[in-house]
């Protein structure tokens, strides 16, 4: 069973909803087995871009590679939202 704990963690900004809004701390001490949620929200977040932007972004980008990337974003910028982690993954995979 998945449960989830967070205390004083507004879901919802002007344009982002849900567990982008958490910290990239929280997404790296998240058990392996539950970030499949993040990982979901990442998918949405960058289908949405994809469709806003009407181009195609990461088609060839697998699982376990944008996984790590953004865990290894968030070891190093710990304090930054999951959201701008995602971002920066867009950003880096789109060059």
């Amino acid at each position: 069973m998945l449960s989830l704990v967070y205390s004083n963690l507004t879901f919802s900004e002007s344009s982002i909803r849900g567990i982008g809004l958490s910290k990239c701390k929280t997404f790296n001490n998240t058990p392996i087995e539950e970030k499949v949620i993040y990982m979901s929200w990442t998918a949405g977040f960058i289908s949405s871009h994809n469709i806003l932007k009407k181009k195609l972004h990461n088609k060839n980008i697998k699982y376990n590679l944008s996984q790590s990337w953004l865990e290894s974003y968030c070891f190093n910028n710990p304090e930054s939202s999951f959201k701008n982690a995602v971002e920066y993954f867009l950003k880096e995979f789109t060059k």
